[in-house]
């Protein structure tokens, strides 16, 4: 088998492309099968019912199913799962207009088979970065940002999808994107051969073995409890105070698209960001300001104006500043979890992580409903924010954070530098500064933020001396001209003194006369 590191890095993007296109069809989906329950029915709770169903599925399934695609094998799970979604998708095009109940159970077997599936890449993307000697974080970035042009992609294209094709051809097309995802996983051996080997454990031993390491790991729990949060008051954000700021504002739906573009725009920018910056950036600094750039101004501005331009300019730099968070914690989460617990702990991060996104509708509808929109988004607003200061209040143990990171290239070590490292380190590496001014020298000495030596004085002799050792020709030039000002004012106050001196020293004769004569 062929596991050069060309061979790997192939495998790696094969499986992000494959969840990329699959997750086009599934956007599809999303829209598609709704508006088939709400054209063959016309009873909005059906439609509520069969999106609750497949949620329920695919978080529940994602928890007590890791086990089992423990023992199956990842890549294995991940091509009968997506084998599965194409005929379940069939089904759905084929019968699901029959009877509601069969849709019902169809979409909850899809809910099943797409957490399967998605968890099953995740573990095989694992071994591949190790392998590749990859970063972490700048994998996950890139992979982020994949998916989040995949989703804005397909979104875009489900609504013209279902009115050129009909809710029947938009599931056709999700159908297929999962045989294409199928065809990319195919290929991909090496994951296989690089993930490590799983000891057979029973069943609910092995589900135990999970939650009590999930259990033990302080940071994990931190992590996943404010994902909780956050995620709750950004649905809450998403599916009732921005649409009911359009509505009272604007009463224009297109407003209600350009805020959601807005942000999927800067999640993509941010994310093309955090790939490039990710391997100077330490990644603790880089959450705490994700959170407090990104979160609260986002619904501070919805409850302050009522300028859809100045709403869309603040989402925008929200999705660029929360863009750093995902690739931060899948990175963190791909490091500290062992190889062989990473379905489960998948599963169970993503089952307590997405557990507040029901909520959030809810609770923003209670205070709307108690408190009007305004002052509701304001109580939101506050709770966020104590919210993110969870990170600086536990600064101790979310700084394990920065023990994630690879460890920093050195020059001579025989590893090539990152881009942008040279930057990086003369931004927070020592600084010194030695500055000219005022006729004297002074020195300033830093390192990062911290400060090593406060503005003292030097001697001009070995300030001099220390420069013209430099082999810098403008520099020199530079020094010879501030010699040559220096001695030009040293020149022109002596005789400002000397001036001063003949007449004052005139005067003292005229008093000496002054005082002889009398």
């Amino acid at each position: 088998m062929d596991t050069t590191p060309q061979q790997t890095r192939a495998d790696l993007v094969r499986l992000v492309a494959a969840e990329a296109v699959s997750n086009i069809g599934t956007r599809m989906t999303f829209f598609a099968i709704p508006w088939l329950v709400l054209v063959t029915t016309g009873d909005p709770v059906k439609v509520g019912l069969v999106a609750g169903a497949e949620t329920l599925t695919y978080v529940v399934s994602g928890v007590l199913a890791a086990p089992l695609q423990d023992r199956i094998g990842a890549r294995r799970t991940s091509l009968w799962s997506d084998a599965g979604s194409v005929a379940v998708m069939a089904a759905v095009a084929l019968a699901g207009r029959q009877s509601f109940a069969l849709l019902l159970v169809l979409v909850a077997v899809l809910g099943v088979l797409r957490a399967q599936g998605d968890r099953a890449k995740t573990t095989l993307l694992v071994p591949l970065m190790g392998a590749t000697g990859t970063d972490y974080a700048r994998v996950a970035a890139v992979r982020e940002g994949v998916l989040r042009t995949s989703t804005l992609l397909g979104s875009s294209l489900a609504g013209v999808a279902v009115v050129v094709l009909g809710p029947i051809g938009g599931i056709w097309f999700d159908a297929a994107t999962y045989v294409v995802a199928v065809a990319l996983t195919v290929p991909t051996r090496t994951a296989e051969a690089a993930a490590p080997e799983t000891p057979a454990v029973p069943y609910f031993t092995a589900l135990r073995d999970g939650f009590t390491w999930f259990r033990r790991n302080r940071l994990m729990r931190a992590v996943t409890g404010m994902l909780f949060f956050t995620n709750l008051f950004n649905q809450a954000a998403a599916v009732v105070f921005v649409p009911l700021w359009v509505y009272a504002n604007m009463d224009d739906p297109a407003a209600l698209g350009a805020v959601a573009t807005a942000y999927a725009v800067g999640l993509i920018a941010g994310n093309a960001l955090v790939a490039w910056l990710s391997p100077v950036l330490p990644r603790y600094p880089m959450l705490v300001a994700g959170y407090l750039i990104g979160g609260v101004p986002r619904f501070l501005v919805l409850a302050l104006s009522d300028d859809l331009l100045v709403i869309v300019a603040v989402t925008v730099v929200g999705g660029v500043a929360m863009s750093s968070l995902n690739p931060t914690v899948g990175a963190m989460i791909y490091q500290r979890t062992p190889k062989e617990m990473l379905a489960r702990m998948g599963g169970i991060i993503t089952a307590v992580a997405f557990g507040g996104v029901p909520l959030g509708g809810l609770l923003a509808g209670y205070l709307v409903r108690f408190f009007g929109l305004t002052d509701a988004i304001l109580v939101a607003t506050g709770l966020y924010f104590a919210v993110t200061l969870t990170p600086v209040i536990g600064h101790r143990l979310w700084r394990e954070l920065d023990d994630t990171a690879p460890a920093p290239p050195k020059p001579g070590d025989g590893r090539p530098l990152p881009a942008l490292y040279g930057l990086a380190g003369a931004v927070t590496g020592p600084r010194v500064s030695l500055r000219y001014a005022d006729g004297g020298w002074t020195l300033h000495a830093r390192h990062g933020l911290r400060r090593l030596a406060r503005q003292r004085p030097v001697a001009p002799g070995a300030a001099v001396g220390a420069l013209t050792r430099l082999d810098v020709p403008p520099l020199h030039a530079a020094l010879r001209e501030t010699v040559t000002h220096e001695r030009a004012r040293v020149a022109d106050r002596t005789r400002t003194v000397r001036t001063r001196v003949v007449h004052l020293e005139r005067r003292l004769a005229e008093l000496t006369s002054a005082l002889e004569r009398g």
